[in-house]
């Protein structure tokens, strides 16, 4: 055991106190060493000293890192008593045991035991610390193999474990009752909203989105059905549905002032032509459209869709987009003028084909828009579109582009030549108008691609062909000249085919007895498959293969019929 010797001791040193003897100066290892104290333990924390000895084979251990000339903040024990300083230097001699009262105390790792001499076997010899396996390690030996038992793991709390519990059986009892859900509106196939005489109903929610419940039909074996049938006027028919709502149902006039396209301004080169002047001419008549479940309210969760409307006439038509209104007079629909102003619209007409809707509000010296003929529109011309992207919070915003390409074919209907642009479409925007930098009316916005890697391609419906769909509207509530065949159903697209393993195409739910259908070999829950030597998989097939026959007209149909 090496004694403790106090002589050199410096406070800073305290986390590396063995000093080598020879930093000594000659006068301290010339004094006698005084008698080995014994080291009670005092009332105060004491200035804890630790064992100076030498160590095997020249050992020294680091010092810890101390930056070349700093000095500590001086801490304060009062106001205008700062604590000196650490010293830089080696303090004065003092008597072996004494402690300066005004050096820095901090209570070190080596504190001794009371009552126990102040003499510790050296921590770095191999005896120390034996049960350390690296403390003697030959570094050209492989590490010692260490017996390591880990922490257990603490218990799930009982809260946790019944939380758990619950869980699972709460997602037990949503899968049962989804697959009874399913199960129900699979063998249901006479409810409400399923009898109704649309010829082609896409409006009702099985019809519409591709993800309804087909009877019960799947690992059937089908036959192909063939028969021939004449073609009827329409008239207005597949628009009467026994859920209308009778305060959204219009009456049609026939002395109503249709839409009249204008030419480009004379004076079109005129600087005065900018975005903000076309803004200010057309923004007082574009109309925020509200439809909400059965009648208009305040609170926001009975709203079912929101679009935008275009007045035509100073004495409240309004033009807008079919699907707005759900392809039908069910909804009670609130207009939203640019003041704010609040007006109940009935419902004069509306054509599923074009996606075109006409409205009526009663109201008198409201501005109309002006049509331009969209036949003298150019790709390269500049263009705006003003509309409510998600409703009223953002009525009216404008975005401005220029026209991409015109008569543009897409596969929503192919009886329409649609005016693409680049101006920023958002859902809400429906209905709304296409202007040109003159503030003419060129279309009406209808839709826009959502496809990764595509951006900014809207499309809109030219002025020609509004023209042509909102004077029959006006006037007689439906689209003259055309044909029906007369049952409503659903689309069974590909993912639907796929997943009821059924063919795909068209399945009749019920076949209007006034129809074209009326008396031939076809029945419910037949699959149309083709049409006139088209291939049917949607609704949209059939309206393009009737845009091209009028009433009168026969053509041959074929189906797929369970066996």
């Amino acid at each position: 055991m090496d004694e403790f010797n106090p002589q050199g001791y410096r406070p800073e040193d305290e986390y590396a106190p063995f000093i080598s003897p020879s930093t000594e100066s000659e006068a301290q290892q010339a004094a006698p060493a005084p008698e080995q104290p014994t080291i009670t333990e005092p009332t105060e924390a004491p200035l804890t000293q630790a064992p100076q000895a030498p160590y095997p084979n020249g050992y020294m251990p680091q010092q810890p890192y101390q930056p070349y000339g700093s000095m500590p903040q001086q801490p304060y024990q009062g106001y205008g008593q700062p604590v000196p300083p650490y010293p830089q230097q080696t303090p004065p001699q003092v008597p072996h045991g004494y402690q300066p009262p005004y050096y820095y105390q901090q209570p070190a790792p080596y504190a001794q035991p009371a009552q126990q001499p102040v003499q510790q076997e050296n921590p770095y010899r191999e005896q120390a610390q034996p049960e350390n396996p690296y403390a003697t390690r030959n570094p050209a030996q492989p590490f010692p193999n260490v017996n390591y038992t880990p922490a257990p793991k603490p218990a799930t709390p009982t809260g946790t474990k019944v939380f758990i519990i619950i869980l699972v059986v709460l997602l037990v009892m949503m899968t049962i009752g989804f697959i009874a859900y399913i199960a129900s509106h699979g063998k249901s196939d006479n409810s409400e909203s399923r009898k109704n005489n649309d010829s082609f109903s896409i409006d009702d929610g099985d019809q519409n989105n591709g993800f309804g419940f087909l009877p019960d039909m799947t690992g059937d074996t089908y036959t192909e059905i063939e028969d021939e049938i004449t073609l009827k006027a329409d008239n207005g028919e597949t628009h009467k549905r026994s859920d209308d709502n009778k305060d959204s149902v219009g009456t049609p006039d026939e002395n109503a002032q249709n839409i009249k396209l204008e030419k480009l301004p004379a004076d079109k080169d005129n600087p005065k032509y900018t975005t903000q002047a076309a803004y200010e001419d057309v923004s007082a008549s574009v109309v925020t459209v509200v439809c909400y479940n059965e009648k208009i309210s305040d609170n926001e969760k009975d709203i079912v869709s929101q679009g935008t409307g275009t007045i035509i006439s100073a004495d409240g038509y309004i033009i807008t987009n079919a699907h707005v209104i759900g392809n039908s007079r069910m909804y009670a629909i609130n207009i939203v003028t640019k003041d704010s102003k609040s007006y109940q619209a009935k419902v004069i007409g509306y054509d599923t084909w074009t996606d075109l809707a006409v409205l009526k509000i009663d109201a008198k010296d409201l501005k109309a828009v002006t049509f331009c003929d969209s036949e003298l529109i150019e790709i390269g011309d500049e263009v705006i579109a003003i509309g409510s992207p998600g409703g009223v919070k953002f009525q009216n915003s404008l975005t401005k582009g220029i026209v991409s390409a015109v008569d543009r074919e897409l596969t929503i209907n192919k009886s329409v030549r649609y005016i693409q642009s680049d101006a920023a479409i958002s859902p809400g925007n429906s209905g709304g108008p296409l202007c040109n930098k003159y503030g003419q009316v060129i279309g009406i916005t209808t839709a826009k691609t959502i496809a990764t890697n595509f951006e900014n391609m809207s499309f809109s419906i030219p002025s020609e062909t509004v023209e042509e769909i909102a004077g029959d509207l006006m006037h007689y509530g439906y689209v003259t000249g055309r044909t029906r065949i007369g049952f409503s159903g659903m689309e069974l697209g590909n993912q639907n085919a796929m997943y009821y393993d059924v063919p795909e195409g068209v399945l009749i739910e019920e076949i209007d007895e006034s129809g074209s259908l009326a008396g031939t070999k076809i029945k419910a829950d037949d699959i149309v498959t083709e049409l006139d030597g088209e291939t049917i998989t949607s609704f949209q097939d059939i309206y393009d293969v009737l845009a091209n026959h009028k009433p009168g007209d026969k053509i041959k149909i074929k189906v797929q019929r369970a066996e």
